[in-house]
């Protein structure tokens, strides 16, 4: 019966020499002994991964929120921007309040001071026989009422039909700054050396100078027109015109529609000119007109 080995508890370790003379060194070591040893370089190596790991993961992680915490401050900072915004609004929509609620007050002192019923009854009091509703102070107090309510929406009504011309009407500036280096009327001609007819003023200006509309409309020219250069029509209405001359540039077509203050073209000096400034002309039923005459008839015109 052949006996079992005995498994060995060393581990042999066997030294080779590139020289052949040199005697072949062996040592052994406990198996349990290496792979303790083992096991203590193996975990710090573990360690360092999984460190690295966590790192790596952390660090992505924080890019991560610093990239929304930038995205919630670019918000924060918007509503900022926004609320700032608001309150300027607010402070204006308070302003208009309380000259509304002057006017009020104004409205209803003048409305107190009416005749009014000196006693309250069930329904209107009719005066002895041979007096009409309208001679009793109970109907003086209704009709005037009455009368002044009346009169109150006709006032909004011609204000809001105002606005509306006035949107209609050339009354802005149409280009900044609203120096006039040439009137309306008759002058010296600059070419014949003679007296003519102006039938525009001419605004001083600098090539490249934005030219507004002065009134919604719709362009019903925008072209090369003779001695007036680079020019643009704009019909306002049945009753006005406007024409912008010797423009650099123009950037409107026939057929748009514009708003007042809209840009339309640039200062220049086309056509029968002297050097860059704006010819601008108010037409009214057919006829050229001063036009300062309408220059900012209710304040000054933003051209921002």
């Amino acid at each position: 019966m052949k006996r079992k080995k005995k498994r060995s508890n060393l581990l042999t370790f066997t030294i080779l020499s590139n020289d052949a003379s040199q005697v072949v060194k062996q040592f052994h070591m406990n198996k349990k002994l290496v792979y303790g040893i083992a096991t203590l370089v193996v975990i710090p190596v573990l360690a360092l991964m999984y460190y690295i790991y966590i790192n790596l993961d952390q660090q992505a992680k924080i890019e991560e929120l610093s990239s929304y915490l930038k995205i919630e401050t670019a918000k924060s900072e918007q509503l900022q921007d926004t609320m700032a915004v608001l309150e300027e609004e607010t402070g204006e929509t308070k302003a208009r309040l309380e000259e509304l609620t002057e006017l009020e007050i104004e409205m209803r002192n003048y409305i107190n001071e009416l005749p009014t019923m000196v006693e309250p009854s069930g329904g209107l009091h009719i005066s002895a026989v041979g007096t009409s509703l309208e001679d009793s102070a109970d109907g003086l107090s209704l009709l005037s009422s009455n009368e002044l309510v009346e009169r109150y929406k006709e006032t909004l009504a011609i204000v809001d039909e105002m606005s509306s011309e006035l949107q209609y009407t050339p009354t802005a500036w149409p280009t900044n700054p609203d120096s006039i280096t040439s009137d309306f009327g008759v002058r010296n001609d600059p070419f014949k050396r003679s007296s003519s007819f102006h039938s525009g003023v001419d605004i001083r200006g600098y090539y490249g100078t934005p030219v507004y509309a002065t009134a919604d409309g719709t362009v019903s020219m925008a072209k090369y027109y003779g001695s007036y250069g680079n020019a643009i029509i704009i019909k306002h209405s049945n009753i006005y015109q406007t024409l912008y001359g010797h423009l650099m540039e123009i950037d409107v077509e026939s057929g748009d529609v514009v708003k007042k203050g809209d840009i339309i073209g640039t200062v220049g000096s086309t056509g029968r000119s002297t050097g860059p400034h704006l010819h601008y002309e108010v037409i009214k039923n057919g006829e050229p007109v001063d036009p300062k005459t309408y220059f900012n008839i209710y304040g000054e015109f933003d051209f921002e």
